[in-house]
């Protein structure tokens, strides 16, 4: 047998092999960890400098002890924020000078590379962390959370996050637990959308120039109650339950909700989930969502849960009583299929 053939394939097999290795990419960088969007599966990516160790070198403000906000900086609102378990929270967006807002798909808004995304967290008046996402390539961003100081003279990288942070319950994510909800964004970024961003906020962009000329604001449809639920799933959970989380591969339901839809039972959520079997009955509910019966509907009760088998599992150790009140108002009066 000719084994020259074999041996030459042998040898371009290795350095396929060689090839590869060099070509991947490296670590993540230093204390901050870059992520490519949802789309790329959640690949690792060296996305440059990391983040700086302190609030204070962010270049998020001019002085940090007093709030003073950098140039150019936006405040903005939501209207179906992310419960936090009461903390109150401060929203801003930093776009590169003169850069815009890519709203070109309704449902899915993308930002230009340097955007920097930034919340402020306090509890009880005080302020605990400011949470940082920055975009450093087209798909990647760079996240952390920064922890005020005792003193409140500064805040520190926290990029694995706190317990009880300055000993209160408030707990600060690690960068894993910020990904795996962002993940579910079209570009990384959650509330920054048609569909969450309030009026007035939205109204200040277009004037600003921040938002093109015919971008669409989004409006749940329905009446009152139907627009409170379906804002609430979208703002709460329709980032994980979404065609664009990994989560999709494994479980149907689907929470988030589309710009423009004109029929409240054409959401997603009722699409996917009335009279749908669960896996698993819990609480004595069988099934996603029964109409005019919330104690049937296990998306009402897994609400009223903490720990494995509550929703959200991440981010809360306190049930919401005014979200869950709003979707049990919404499965009352919902109509029989």
């Amino acid at each position: 047998m000719d084994r020259a053939p074999l041996l030459c394939l042998l040898l371009w097999m290795l350095l396929c092999g060689l090839a590869s290795a060099c070509e991947a990419p490296p670590d993540p960088v230093d204390g901050g960890t870059a992520d490519a969007s949802a789309d790329d599966a959640g690949a690792l990516v060296d996305a440059g400098p990391a983040h700086p160790a302190t609030l204070s070198a962010a270049g998020l403000y001019r002085d940090v002890v007093g709030g003073d906000l950098a140039e150019g900086v936006l405040a903005y609102d939501v209207r179906y924020p992310l419960w936090s378990d009461g903390s109150t929270k401060r929203r801003y967006l930093l776009l590169p000078e003169g850069a815009t807002i890519d709203t070109s798909d309704p449902d899915g808004w993308r930002f230009p590379v340097g955007t920097r995304a930034f919340k402020e967290f306090a509890v009880d008046g005080r302020p605990i962390e400011t949470r940082l996402l920055w975009k450093v390539g087209e798909r990647d961003w760079v996240r952390v959370a920064y922890v005020y100081r005792e003193d409140g003279e500064d805040a520190d990288a926290a990029p694995g996050g706190v317990v009880d942070a300055l000993g209160t319950a408030h707990d600060v994510p690690d960068v894993a637990g910020c990904f795996n909800c962002h993940r579910g964004a079209a570009d990384f970024l959650l509330g920054v959308s048609a569909n969450q961003l309030d009026r007035a906020s939205f109204d200040a962009w277009t004037r600003a120039g921040v938002l093109p000329d015919g971008t669409r604001w989004g409006e749940p449809p329905g009446d009152d109650a139907q627009r409170a639920a379906l804002g609430y799933l979208h703002g709460n959970c329709g980032h994980c339950h979404t065609e664009r989380h990994p989560l999709a591969m494994h479980r149907s339901l689907r929470l988030s909700l589309p710009v423009g839809l004109d029929d409240p039972l054409e959401a997603p959520v009722w699409r996917t989930s009335v009279e749908q079997v669960a896996l698993h009955d819990i609480g004595g509910a069988r099934q996603l969502l029964v109409p005019g019966d919330p104690d049937a509907s296990q998306i009402y009760v897994r609400m009223g849960l903490r720990g494995d088998l509550g929703m959200p599992p991440l981010g809360t150790e306190a049930v919401d009583p005014d979200g869950r009140a709003a979707i049990e108002r919404w499965i009352r009066q919902s109509p029989l299929p």
